[in-house]
Order: C-alpha cells, then sequence, then structure tokens
C-alpha cells in the first residue's frame, strides 16, 4: 500500500515538473549544430548538410574537401561521385585516389590497391566520409571545436593561418548570425494573412520584371574540349591551363587512356573533366569503343564518364542511350603555319556572342599547345567566359 502511494506521488511530482518545463523546439538544439571550416573559412550553414557522428566515426559530406564545391580554399583534392556504379573518389595532386565503394562499404587506396578503415555512409541521399581517414590520406588535420552555438568542425591543411582559438573569435560575429539564420529557418513558421492594399487606379497596372533576352552584348560562355589521339604536348597544355585558371574536357580513344595514366590522375585532381573519344565507323563500333574506354577508365581511375565525342551522325542515338556528346561549335585545332592575331580572329568570329554557349575543339599536340596562351588572352580579353565544360561529376 506504501509502495502504491509512493509510486502515485512519484508520478505527480514528475507530471508537475514536466508542466514547468518549456516546450522543446521543433530547431535542432544547440549542441548538435555542426558548422564547417576549411583552413580560415567558415562555410554555409544553411542549405548545407552538417557533420554528423555515425559509430563513433566523425562524418562530413565528400565535397567539403572539393574547393570546386565550397568555398573556393584549395585543399588540393578533387572529387567525382557516380551514383550508378556506386563509387566515390577524391584525387590529390600527388597521384593519390582515395576511394569509397558504397556497395560494398568499403574504404581503399585506389593507387596502391590497399584497404583503409573507415567506410561511406548514405544520409538523407547525401554521401558522407569519415573526416579522420580523408585527412590521414592527404595529409590534412581536423579539430572539433565547442562554442555556445554548437561545433566547429575545422578541416586543415599547411595553408592555415589561424589557430582554432583566433579562429573562433575572429568569426564570431558570423557564426551568432548564421546560426540565427539558421535557427529562424527550422521553426515552424505562422501564417501571416497579407494586408490587402486597394489598387491605386492613377499608376495604372502593375507590370511585372521579365528578364531581358539574350542579345549580342551577353557574355558566351566558351567550353573547351582537348582531343587526346594525339598526346604530344598534353603535359604543357596543362600546365597552360594550371597557370590560366581554366578547365577543358579531354576526350581520350580506348588505347590512349591506359598509355596516359599518370597524366589521367592529374587532369582529375586538377578538376578537368575526362571523356571518351570513340569514332566508330558504324553505332555498334562507337558503341564498343565507349564500353571499352569506360571499362579502362574504371580500372585506371574508379570512375566513369557520360561525356563523350562521337561522329555527328551517331549523337541523337547514343543521347538517347545517356550519353553526353560534344556538340562542336568551332574547331579550332591549329596548324603550323596559323599566326597569333589571325588565328585567334578566326576563333572569335566563329564563336560569335549571339547564343549563350559555344564549344571550342582543339587537341594535345604542339600546335595547340603554342597558341593556347593567345587564344586563352584573345577570349578573356573579347568578354568570353571560359568554364567547366559538361559537368559529369555527379
Amino acid at each position: 500500500m506504501k509502495q502504491n502511494r509512493a509510486l502515485r506521488l512519484l508520478c505527480a511530482v514528475v507530471c508537475a515538473l514536466a508542466l514547468l518545463l518549456p516546450a522543446a523546439p521543433t530547431a535542432q538544439a544547440a549542441g548538435d549544430v555542426y558548422f564547417t571550416a576549411i583552413n580560415d573559412s567558415l562555410l554555409e550553414l544553411l542549405n548545407r548538410p552538417m557533420p554528423l557522428w555515425s559509430g563513433g566515426m566523425l562524418y562530413v559530406p565528400y565535397d567539403v574537401f572539393d574547393g570546386n564545391n565550397t568555398s573556393g580554399v584549395d585543399l588540393g583534392i578533387t572529387s567525382s561521385y557516380n551514383r550508378e556504379s556506386g563509387i566515390l573518389a577524391l584525387y590529390g595532386t600527388l597521384k593519390q585516389a582515395l576511394a569509397f565503394d558504397f556497395n560494398r562499404g568499403i574504404c581503399y587506396d585506389a593507387i596502391a590497391d590497399a584497404q583503409l578503415s573507415g567506410k561511406p555512409i548514405l544520409r538523407n541521399g547525401v554521401p558522407y566520409v569519415p573526416v579522420s581517414t580523408v585527412c590521414s590520406y592527404f595529409g590534412l588535420t581536423y579539430s572539433t571545436i565547442s562554442i555556445s552555438q554548437g561545433y566547429v568542425v575545422r578541416i586543415k591543411n599547411d595553408g592555415v593561418v589561424l589557430s582554432d582559438e583566433v579562429f573562433v573569435e575572429a568569426a564570431s560575429g558570423l557564426i551568432e548570425r548564421r546560426y540565427r539564420e539558421y535557427t529562424q529557418a527550422t521553426q515552424p513558421s505562422t501564417p501571416v494573412t497579407p494586408e490587402v492594399v486597394p489598387p491605386d487606379e492613377s499608376t495604372g497596372p502593375t507590370i511585372p520584371e521579365v528578364d531581358e533576352e539574350p542579345t549580342e552584348e551577353n557574355i558566351t560562355t566558351v567550353y573547351l574540349g582537348i582531343r587526346c589521339d594525339e598526346t604530344g604536348s598534353l603535359e604543357t597544355i596543362l600546365d597552360t591551363l594550371d597557370a590560366q585558371r581554366k578547365k577543358a574536357a579531354f576526350f581520350f580513344p580506348p588505347e590512349e587512356l591506359e598509355r596516359q595514366d599518370d597524366l589521367l590522375y592529374r587532369i582529375l585532381a586538377q578538376g578537368h573533366t575526362v571523356g571518351l573519344l570513340a569514332e566508330g565507323a558504324t553505332l555498334a563500333q562507337t558503341q564498343q569503343l565507349l564500353r571499352d574506354g569506360n571499362r579502362i577508365l574504371r580500372e585506371l581511375t574508379y570512375t566513369t564518364t557520360q561525356v563523350a565525342l562521337v561522329p555527328r551522325a551517331q549523337r541523337a542515338q547514343l543521347e538517347e542511350l545517356g550519353w553526353i556528346c560534344w556538340r562542336e561549335t568551332v574547331n579550332g585545332i591549329p596548324d603550323e603555319m596559323d599566326s597569333g592575331a589571325g588565328y585567334t580572329e578566326a576563333i572569335v568570329r566563329g564563336l560569335g556572342k549571339n547564343r549563350y554557349s559555344a564549344y571550342l575543339t582543339l587537341d594535345a599536340g604542339g600546335n595547340t599547345a603554342r597558341m593556347l596562351t593567345t587564344l586563352l588572352t584573345a577570349l578573356r580579353s573579347e568578354g568570353y567566359a571560359v568554364n567547366v565544360p559538361l559537368e559529369v561529376r555527379l
């Protein structure tokens, strides 16, 4: 009897305390909010997946290591994720390739063909990788810093300037503002009845603004495609593109992929696109070349591609099968007689400025290497934007 009375008393006390305690907010609690920083740059908090813990390991979205996808801070790493094959790869500039296989749940050094500790995970469709494994492989460091708003996961290379303590102090204002924006965005909104304002007939009807139609003054984006059936100056061309901070798509025939395996890693690590050059006399022959190319590419780099330079007459059928075919606007492959001014003038005239984008084909031979700096300078002075072509990092 005494036990029953004691139990009823305990229940009453718990219920009373529950009534006194405030209701839990729907927004994520402060202790669960994880910011991400790369060196001395704080990444966005809204619209970006946060780091998380799984199986006692700290995980981050794979793309935080790739400066093309985040703050632009160069950690010397680029990424490639193919949903179909379930392979995610991170490439370093020192012939490094760290691969994650989602189907088998393993991580391995793709160069040494050696399995490493850690495995990838998917959360809400986002691929995550263990931060300790990636940092250890690429010679990076990381720290988890406790702050009043939650935590900061900070990934660093030797380019970092500020200590963790100084960084948090310097970024405190930005951290607070982004935290406030995050909590406001994640709390349930209260419906607001809009105020009905009668129209002012004296001013006439309101005409909504619309985007301007493209004109000849609009900037044209130029995509560069490099045929690699001749590769004598490929390394020089890569040096020039790297110095000019420009990207290109490199199209290799299957047999050339094996001969250029070292430069393939450099191409991927510098953020370029690798495509296949397949020019069979028939559709069936071209398809076989594409299959051979992807088989070799998978063996060498643990990735595949959907981008291809194929005969014009076969494009439509291959595009129906899922290939992204190079649609050349101008063939700009120079010959020995081309001079700087005449060559660039002909290219600019062929590109025009009455379209949103244009596709310029070059090769990896000595004449392209000789003319490339002049060509890129001319395109910049004429107002063209040279961007990464045919993004296939899914």
